[in-house]
């Protein structure tokens, strides 16, 4: 993220060396992740109503669902402008299946992870999904509980496409990816398993 600013989601003591720094367009991410938004705003719906025909003390819930529903966009918006960017390639394409390099590293040792996930991607300017295709995404890190661990326990990516149908966007991010990263990731996929399945895949060993 920018020096300037600071999220209410993420945690601000790290920052990507090459952030997303992308506007999500919310009604593409509906259509690809559609269950907690739908979840968020029918609680919310549902205790409005309740507000309205039973009692006026469940107005106090209904500004607390509105609150997660700000937070649940918020933390979207703040993945995709200040997470990592990753190189990924889509390695089959039924079922539709993505794989992702990074490094778990807090900056000291190397730490390689290569995530497949498993993603339809919607259509951008009639590009065609197929296997080999490079593709950016925008991940988020998680702690372990024992912060003294020099790596992050996991990572969340996500498809840029999934946020946005902005032909440009996309490809600034992609183009924004090193070289040498698409190299790193071609490498590593070699040493992942075949048939290619859904999972993480260690290619460090733990000390």
């Amino acid at each position: 993220m920018s020096d300037a600013e600071s999220t209410w989601t993420l945690d601000d003591s790290t920052r990507a060396s090459n952030p997303g720094g992308t506007q999500i367009k919310p009604m593409v991410w509906l259509s690809q992740y559609p269950a907690w938004p739908i979840i968020w705003i029918s609680l919310a719906v549902l205790m409005l109503l309740l507000a309205i025909l039973v009692h006026w003390s469940l107005w106090i819930g209904f500004a607390v669902l509105l609150a997660m529903n700000w937070l649940y966009w918020r933390r979207v918006r703040d993945q995709f402008m200040y997470g990592a960017v990753n190189s990924a390639v889509i390695v089959s394409e039924n079922p539709m299946l993505i794989a992702v390099l990074t490094d778990l590293s807090k900056g000291t040792g190397n730490f390689p992870v290569v995530k497949i996930i498993q993603k339809d991607l919607p259509e951008v300017e009639g590009r065609r999904w197929v296997p080999g295709t490079a593709l950016a995404t925008v991940s988020l890190y998680t702690r372990h509980r024992d912060d003294s661990m020099p790596r992050w326990a996991d990572f969340d990516p996500r498809p840029l496409v999934c946020a946005t149908d902005d032909a440009s966007d996309i490809d600034a991010v992609t183009r924004s990816i090193p070289p040498e990263s698409w190299d790193e990731l071609a490498a590593a996929m070699k040493q992942v398993p075949r048939p290619f399945a859904r999972g993480t895949f260690y290619l460090f060993k733990d000390t």
